[in-house]
Formats: C-alpha cells, structure tokens, sequence
C-alpha cells in the first residue's frame, strides 16, 4: 500500500497545476493575456508623447484580410504612462490599423472621418481615413479649421496559442499626420500691414489616407489659414554710418493646418500668398515641403541620426515660415527663415513668381 501511495503523489500533483483539467479549473489564471502599448516617439525628441498628446484610439484587427473586431479607447487612462490595452482575440495572425484622433473634445467639428467597419466584410481597402472639408464656389474640397491632430499605426502580430496560460506584449509606433504651418510675413519698411489684406493657400491631394497610411490623392485639397493676425518685429538693418541697428516693422502671422506631408509630393504642395487688395496680385508661390526639407541637416547633427526625407517629415510636424517683403509687398527671396533657422536661397531655384 505505502508503494501505490507513492507512486500516485505526482500524477495527483500534474492534475493540480494542469491547465487543460477540468476538476481544476478554478486554480489560477490559465489564459492566454496578448497586451497592446501605443508609442508616438516619432519626434524630433525620440520621446514617447503618446500619454500628453492622443486623446483617443480607435484599433481595428483583420484576419485573413476581413474585419473581425474594433476597440474604441477614450478618456484619462490614455494619459497613464506605460498604458496597454489588453487584445480579446483568438490565437492567430491579424493585421492591427489604428487610427488614433477620431474623437476629441467635441469643441469643433472633428477633423477625419474612418468608416464603420462590419465583421466579416469590411477589407483593408475600406478602411480609409477622410480629412472632413467643405466646399466653396471656388475650391470644391476646402479647409480651414485647425484639424485635430491625427495619428496612424499599423503592424502585423503573431497571437499565439498556449496550454498552460501566458501573456504577450506588443508595441505599436504611431506617425503623426497632422501638421501646423505658420507663415510670417514681415515688412522690411516701416508700412503697416492688414491681416485681412491676404489669403494664405496650400494645396496638396493629402485628404485621404489608406490603412497603410499611403495617402490615395483622388482630388486636390486647398487648404486656407484658421487664423491670422497682425504683429511688430524686430529687424536688424545697417544705418547710413554703416551701423547696424534694430528697425521695429510690420508683420503678418497666419496659421495653417494640413495633413499628412509626403516627400513624393514635394513638386505638389505648394503655398501660395495673395494680396486681396491688389486685385490677388500674386506674392510668391513656394514647394513648402523643398523648403522644410532644408532644415533637416541641422537636426540630423544635432541629434546624430541620419534621416529619410519622409522619415523627417513624419518626425517634424510644426512648420515656421518666415518671409520678407520690400516696400512693393514683393518677396526678398536671397533668404528665409526655417523654424528660426536662416536658410540662404542663392540660386536654389524655388519659385518666386512676385
């Protein structure tokens, strides 16, 4: 008898820790837990700012290129730092899209619209992400609301199965695709300048994004200012005695907002200021993006990482602009200032069409 009883003291002991036996279903967490964390560190700080700066998620899976389920995530436990959202789905393969900026503070009309998804029909393909515009008698597809930010991600996860309970952890980056554009125009001479007396355009096909984050480009986006106003500036100039001093002027501060900027689409998106009260006499039309890219370098040494050109268009997503205008309101196109940094233009070939 002491034998049979020693020799069914471990067969008693694997149905104890067995996950798979009924008998014991109750004794510990045998599940399977898949964990999701969101990061936005695709900055000029490499710093995750996804707890400050998303104010909602919405995360959709696809299995076998179909819908199978959407997660719609609001609210303060997006700011806790370190933040996963747990994945109730089946062992298997999906594709994970988020788009992350739906909803917001219900201030303003919100800036991009995703489609309902339906389980099992909705493909990858649906599931675009549409800039909300409205239209005019002259710009069909117009904005010129200050756009909510936006933020895009998107990889593919191995759920797998286990017998005895585990948990997994994935990690999702975030591209931001929105980004803000501030034009100043600062008069060299002592004139006064209105806000009112100029119109401020950007246009780019930039108004749909695909689930892959590709922008689709079906039609041309114009893009005005959601705010302008006047302003005084310092300006150093050289005196009759050759000596430099500082000038007080005029200037103009207009902000924009546009979505996502592509280096593919550099020689289209363009921005173009009038002058309202000269019968839109043009003052100049420039490649923002040729120009924002002149900057890269310095952030590129500063930081020691080499970049694409889309790798830092995605990073940098605020744009300071700043152009000087002679007595005639005609662009001094030798230089411009990039996010305070003086960028000479010497035979560089953008356009000036003043």
């Amino acid at each position: 008898m002491k034998f049979r009883k020693l020799y069914l003291l471990p067969v008693a002991a694997l149905m104890l820790t067995s996950c798979n036996n009924p008998v014991f279903d109750d004794e510990g967490d045998c599940r399977v837990h898949y964990y999701l964390q969101f990061v936005y560190d695709m900055n000029l700080k490499w710093a995750d700012a996804f707890p400050s700066e998303v104010n909602s998620v919405n995360l959709y899976a696809f299995k076998d290129g179909k819908f199978v389920k959407d997660y719609m995530l609001r609210g303060e436990e997006l700011s806790q730092p370190g933040y996963t959202l747990e994945l109730d789905l089946d062992p298997g393969t999906y594709e994970l899209v988020a788009w992350c900026g739906l909803y917001n503070d219900g201030k303003e009309m919100e800036s991009f619209t995703v489609p309902t998804p339906v389980e099992g029909v909705t493909t990858l393909d649906d599931l675009t992400c549409t800039l909300n515009t409205t239209s005019t008698e002259e710009y069909p597809v117009f904005s010129n609301s200050r756009l909510y930010f936006m933020y895009h991600g998107n990889m593919e996860v191995e759920l797998p199965d286990s017998m005895d309970g585990a948990s997994y952890n994935y990690t999702m980056s975030l591209t931001k695709d929105t980004n803000h554009i501030r034009i100043i125009l600062q008069q060299l001479s002592a004139e006064d300048m209105d806000p009112d007396q100029f119109q401020f355009i950007i246009e780019d096909s930039d108004g749909k994004l695909a689930w892959d984050n590709s922008l689709l480009g079906d039609e041309t986006v114009v893009y005005s200012q959601w705010d302008c106003l006047g302003g005084l500036a310092d300006v150093s100039t050289e005196n009759s005695n050759g000596e430099s001093e500082l000038v007080t002027t005029q200037c103009v501060i207009a902000d924009l907002s546009v979505s996502r900027m592509m280096d593919d689409h550099s020689k289209e998106f363009f921005l173009t200021v009038i002058d309202l009260k000269a019968d839109k006499n043009l003052i100049t039309r420039v490649p923002v993006i040729q120009y924002a890219l002149l900057s890269k370098e310095y952030y590129e040494l500063a930081y020691n990482h080499p970049m694409t050109n889309q790798e830092f268009l995605d990073r940098e997503d605020e744009y300071v602009l700043t152009f000087f205008l002679d007595q005639n309101l005609r662009w001094v196109n030798s230089y411009i200032y990039i996010n305070s940094w003086r960028i000479v233009l010497n035979n560089y070939g953008l356009g000036n069409k003043g």
